[in-house]
């Protein structure tokens, strides 16, 4: 497979938080983030998948803040933005790149469509159908002995997505049609971007078992009793 961009590694450090983010072509399938927010790292597997960015976290070193997960929802947004920036760069300069795009995705219930333009003018817009509210309570992870150990808020993720056109540069505007469950919204939504950041930079690709979704299609088994 081609190249599509140079491997980078791309850090942000504040006095709250310090960490960085390596970003590869995606040759392979991913593995989740290594994040406290567990969600948001499969979250951000759909995106990679859509994009044809693999990413993965080069330094973990997190400070306590990263317990509070308004401020690790929107520094990653921002530090992937910032990645795509410079992924945007080298192939405005290598080949060129279409710069935008609008992609919209659908699953069970929650439809939604994403729009981005990669020009330097940072924005994120959302139109929310009335009667939706996108941010409360999205899901749950549990340890391997059954106990919670952390969930996540939709206006977390929107900081996310707000802090990924902060990052990126990029005017995003979000559309969304139907929701009623928020983990599949989300993963709408994720999707939708990934896909509209790989055609906006030209590095879209799937592999070889792609489909929709990460879990691949159902195989049922069944036998006479």
């Amino acid at each position: 497979m081609t190249q599509t961009f140079t491997p980078l590694v791309v850090s942000r450090r504040t006095a709250e938080t310090e960490f960085s983010l390596k970003l590869s072509p995606r040759t392979e399938s991913a593995v989740s983030l290594d994040i406290p927010n567990r969600l948001l790292s499969h979250f951000v597997d759909h995106f990679s998948r859509g994009a044809g960015i693999n990413v993965a976290t080069a330094t973990t070193d997190w400070p306590g803040s990263w317990q509070f997960d308004h401020v690790l929802c929107e520094d990653m947004g921002q530090l992937l933005g910032a990645g795509v920036a410079a992924i945007a760069k080298e192939r405005t300069a290598s080949v060129g790149i279409a710069g935008r795009a609008a992609l919209s995705g659908v699953m069970d219930d929650a439809a939604a469509s994403v729009e981005i333009s990669l020009e330097s003018r940072p924005r994120c817009s959302w139109n929310v159908g009335d009667g939706i509210d996108i941010d409360g309570f999205v899901d749950s992870w549990y340890d391997a002995t059954g106990v919670q150990v952390g969930q996540c808020f939709g206006t977390n993720l929107r900081q996310f997505i707000d802090g990924f056109a902060l990052g990126s540069g990029a005017t995003v505007a979000i559309s969304v049609g139907a929701a009623t469950n928020l983990h599949h919204l989300y993963e709408v939504i994720f999707r939708a971007l990934g896909d509209a950041v790989g055609v906006a930079l030209g590095t879209a690709c799937r592999l070889p078992g792609d489909g929709s979704g990460l879990a691949g299609p159902p195989v049922y088994e069944t036998k006479t009793i």
